[in-house]
């Protein structure tokens, strides 16, 4: 299946969605997805925050903090939809339509989960040493339960592959090959969109040097080496598109 079917939502979209089983404002509270406000969410709301997730993991280099908390909001969301949907008679038009929806919105939320797997599988040691790092600090871990326990597994699965294969030459050093694991190239470009007023953005350009200076105004896009935006894209005030 194509990534660019993801893309597809528009505000008809949302507006189905919420004819559909529009939850009270009490379903979803900004306590659930890591925020301080008691402010509630609408079911809108949630797609547009996992959409955002899906695609700043998507042009991301490396693996971003997971949202655990919104895709559940929307799986709870998905659930709700699916129920009323079975109350609907089999010939009516409508349901074809709102079922198309339901399975747009588990295609998101499949495809931003399996974009995070895949980089778990890829730059698993990296990803693991830098979860260490944050447990030292007491920082919150990028990877859900879940995704930590699936990549301490996948490292050990990968260990023992290697350990079997090198067992038949050796004369090969057997840890060699763990000192050469793939790292996320954080020197990337990225296309973004700011959300907001940002002065003084300095351009990493790989150098030791400092590197320029640039502003970004509420809404304007621009191409810019990843490490130059990583915390601004972490907190939510430019978007990867």
């Amino acid at each position: 299946m194509d990534d660019s079917m993801g893309e597809q939502f528009d505000d008809s979209d949302l507006n189905i969605t919420e004819e559909v089983a529009a939850p009270t404002t009490q379903d979803f509270g900004l306590d659930d997805i890591n925020t301080s406000d008691t402010e509630a969410l609408t079911a809108s709301q949630v797609i547009e925050l996992m959409e955002s997730a899906w695609l700043n993991e998507k042009f991301s280099p490396e693996i971003l903090p997971h949202k655990t908390e919104i895709v559940d909001c929307l799986l709870g969301q998905i659930s709700y939809m699916e129920e009323n949907l079975e109350n609907l008679e089999s010939n009516d038009f409508q349901k074809s339509l709102h079922q198309m929806e339901t399975y747009r919105l588990r295609y998101l939320v499949t495809s931003y989960l399996r974009i995070r797997l895949e980089k778990i599988e890829m730059f698993n040691y990296e990803i693991l040493k830098q979860e260490e790092v944050r447990e030292e600090k007491n920082e919150e871990s990028y990877l859900s339960a879940g995704e930590l326990q699936f990549a301490k597994e996948y490292k050990e699965n990968l260990e023992q592959h290697f350990d079997n294969v090198l067992s038949f030459w050796p004369g090969l050093p057997p840890d060699d090959w763990k000192k050469e694991y793939i790292k996320p190239n954080l020197h990337s470009f990225v296309f973004l969109k700011s959300k907001t007023e940002i002065e003084g953005v300095i351009i990493d350009d790989g150098n030791e040097e400092d590197g320029d200076l640039v502003d970004f105004k509420n809404g304007s896009q621009m191409i810019i080496s990843y490490n130059s935006v990583s915390n601004l894209v972490k907190k939510g005030d430019v978007q990867l598109i």
